[in-house]
Order: C-alpha cells, then structure tokens, then sequence
C-alpha cells in the first residue's frame, strides 16, 4: 500500500514498543551524531592548541559565545520537535508536515540578524570578556567567518531535531558524522596550508567549519524532503504564524533554558581571566571534555523529548513515567563510571592538548574537581527535556535560573575568592550537585500535576 502524502517515513513506533529498548535505539545513533557536533569544536581546539598557547586562549574566549548562539537554534528545534512529536503522536501527519516546512523557514530567518549582531559586536563582546587587544585580533580572524556561517548552522540543528520528532535518531546521526569528518579532514589543511591549501591559521578553523555545515544542510534538506516528506512548497502558501507560534511558545523559553549556561559560562570565563591566560585555556579545554564526558547523557535527553512528546500526545503518561526513570538511573550509573575514568586519566589527556606546565595544571584541576557532579548534571538536563515535550519550557528555564544565578556563580566566584582556581571548580561542583537533588525531588512530588495522572514518581 502506498504511503499516505504527508505522512513521515518510517514510522516509529514510540507509543508501543518496549520503552528500555525504544529508549537505546534512540540513544546509540544520538550519541554518535552528538560526538560529531561536538568534535567541531575539540577538532579546532585540538589544531588551534598546536599553533601556541595565545591562540589556544583566543578560541577558548569564543566557546560561550557560540554556545549561547547554537542554543538559540536548539530552543527552536526543541520547540519544532516537541510540536511535530506531539502533532506524529496523535496521528495527526499533514500538520506535522506543514509545521516543519515553516520551521525550515524560522531557521533561516533567525539566523541572518544574529550573524549581522555577532560580526558587528565582536571587539566590545570579547573586550567585555576581558581578551586582551592581540587576543581579540585573533579571535576576530575566528569569529567573522564563524557568524557568517550561521545561517548553514541553524538549518541542520533545526532540520535534524525535526527528523528526531519522527524517532529517526539514525539519520541525523550520519549527517552529522560525515560533516564533523569534513571539518576534521580540512581543519589542518586549511589551518597549516597543507598541500594546495594556504596557511589560514586560526581563519582556516572557521572556513573548515562553515564547510562542514553546507554540507549538512543539504543533507537535510534531501532527507526531509524526499525520505520523510516533512517539505512541502504547497504548504509555504499556509499562514506562518499558526506554525510559528506554537514553535516559539515552546522553543523561546527552551532556547532560553539553553541559552543561560553558556552565559553563566561567559561570567566563569571572566573570572577565569582574573587568574590569567593560561586558566582560560586551561576552562576552555576542560569544557570541551566535559561535553565528551556527558555525550551520553546528551543523547538520552535528546531522545527523551520526541518518546515523551509522542507519547504526550497519544496520552500514554504511564510510558513517560517509566520511560524516564529507565533514564535517570542510568545517568547517574553511566556518570559514576565516566568520573572514576576522568579521575585516572586527567594528567595524560590535558597534555594531549597543550605542553604549557600552567594550562595542564588548569585543565587537570577542572577534571579532577567537575566530574563527581555530572551524574546530578544529567539529572537536571534530562527533567527539562522532559519538561520541555510537556510542553512545561518555562519551569526548565525557572530551573535553569536558578541554578546558574543562586547556585553555580555565586558559589564558583565565592570559591574562588577563597581558594583561588581550585575553589572555583569546587564551587560549581557543589552546584551541580545540590541543582540536581533538589530538581529531582522536586520532579517527583509535581509529576501526577504536570501530566494529569495519579501515579507519581518514585
């Protein structure tokens, strides 16, 4: 029998199968496409690290600024698949195609005046910051192509988070894949003019990965719109609105959720300025590990938002129960194994990044004091996915709020008035580590108000 038009392809069955087997389909391919996003980054940190220290701290300055400017995309991709997962669920088919050939549009409309802020307000951001006048030079060099490249960002974030609404963790793990190996092909070609290609330096970095991201783009555009029919030019004619609307109401406050790390990150990357250059790359490099480190857990709360959302919108809440608590004891069992690794072997991977005494001392501080917490870490992260495919974005960001402003800053710069740079990664440990209690009590005593059923979560 022919596919109904408008019906995404394949069907997944997230309403019905086994959640412990739904669950690792989802994750395993995520996972892969996550560490594809995020060698991006570690790839140029990695050749950046080999020019010299200077450039090193001049890329590690930039991390919360393109953090904070994915994290835009990843709020309206949160939104777009929590809305078509919701719309999939109740097998509702040609509104979810027409919902996400408006958000293909929203993308690239976000992207353009975002890219023409960041290239206009690099040199007072990063002064702000507290780079230095040659720092900032190179990190001009960096960052004009990288805003420029946005648009070609956005489009993949947002079209792979609409494929992942369907249950198709697989694809998008692929897409990324192939563009993280380009950048990691033209990375050294273009940063140390290898062969034909001139020596860029840190300018080759940015060109390697805007590259990258045409690529994706186009991936993403043939997969949504020959293999899952989620495109459509008939539905261009449609009123945006009532599609962007609903995107927005739920992708503004997660994207807002997403957005406040990377700025809590811009204010520990000031303080870190107040111990020097090498503590900045020292942050910078620690960070990078960290988002290894957690990959995992990244994977599983993207996963949890297109299982909950279907299943929010066949109204199957006891599937979102127990779903989620298969995922919190397996974060915190995954995280507690992931630390006694880091523990080991922290002196060995901060060499691997730098020869400079100094930015090995940061880096092996920042691993032998963050990773205890990352199991209360991928706590939070998983509850405001969940939060956010119940359409309950504003309480992620409450959450969020809270830990940033009341916990980890005050008690990271608290640290480190008292114990100068260990006391900083002390300080958002404990964060993390109290964030995470108290959000899953919190959780468990709300569960039954926020889904409308009397079972709670034990």
């Amino acid at each position: 029998m022919a596919e109904p038009q408008g019906r995404p392809h394949p069907p997944y069955s997230l309403t019905t199968a086994p959640i412990g087997e739904t669950l690792t389909r989802m994750t395993i391919p995520t996972v892969f496409g996550i560490v594809a996003i995020l060698m991006f980054n570690l790839v140029d940190t990695y050749f950046i690290g080999l020019i010299g220290a200077k450039e090193l701290a001049a890329v590690s300055f930039t991390f919360p600024i393109s953090f904070v400017v994915m994290n835009i995309s990843m709020g309206i991709g949160i939104g777009t698949a929590a809305t078509l997962s919701a719309k999939i669920g109740a097998g509702k088919h040609a509104e979810a195609k027409t919902i996400n050939t408006h958000a293909v549009m929203l993308s690239v409309i976000f992207a353009i005046p975002i890219a023409a802020l960041g290239i206009a307000t690099i040199e007072p951001l990063f002064k702000l910051l507290g780079a230095q006048a040659d720092t900032i030079d190179l990190i001009k060099e960096y960052m004009s192509i990288w805003y420029a490249g946005i648009p070609l960002l956005y489009l993949p974030m947002i079209g792979n988070a609409a494929i992942r609404a369907t249950g198709d963790t697989k694809t998008p793990s692929i897409i990324m894949a192939i563009a993280g190996l380009a950048n990691g092909i033209l990375d050294p070609l273009l940063i140390f003019g290898l062969g034909p290609f001139p020596e860029l330096g840190i300018q080759g970095a940015g060109i390697a990965s805007v590259a990258s991201w045409f690529f994706a783009s186009c991936a993403v555009l043939w997969v949504l719109g020959k293999k899952n029919h989620l495109l459509g030019k008939a539905v261009v004619s449609h009123p945006v609105l009532a599609s962007w609307i609903p995107i927005l109401k739920l992708g503004m406050p997660a994207g807002a959720t997403n957005f406040l790390p990377p700025l809590g990150a811009a204010f520990l990357i000031r303080l870190m300025a107040e111990f020097g250059e090498p503590a900045v790359a020292g942050y910078g490099v620690g960070t990078r590990i960290e988002s290894i480190a957690l990959v995992v857990i990244m994977a599983l709360s993207s996963s949890i938002t297109p299982f909950v959302g279907q299943n929010f919108g066949a109204k199957h809440y006891h599937r979102i129960r127990d779903g989620l608590k298969t995922a919190l004891y397996f974060t915190v069992a995954c995280e507690l194994a992931i630390t006694l690794i880091l523990l080991v072997t922290a002196p060995w991977l901060a060499g691997v990044f730098n020869d400079d005494p100094e930015v090995i001392s940061a880096i092996t501080l920042f691993l032998w004091c963050l990773p205890i917490s990352y199991g209360c870490h991928g706590i939070v992260m998983l509850i405001c996915a969940t939060l956010n495919a119940l359409h309950k974005p504003l309480y992620g960001t409450a959450i969020t709020l809270t830990r940033l402003f009341l916990l980890t800053l005050p008690l990271a710069f608290a640290g480190g008035y008292l114990h100068g740079l260990v006391g900083v990664f002390v300080g958002m440990a404990i964060a993390n580590i109290i964030a995470g209690i108290t959000v899953l009590v919190w959780f468990s005593r709300r569960f039954q108000t926020l889904t409308g059923q009397t079972q709670a979560l034990n």
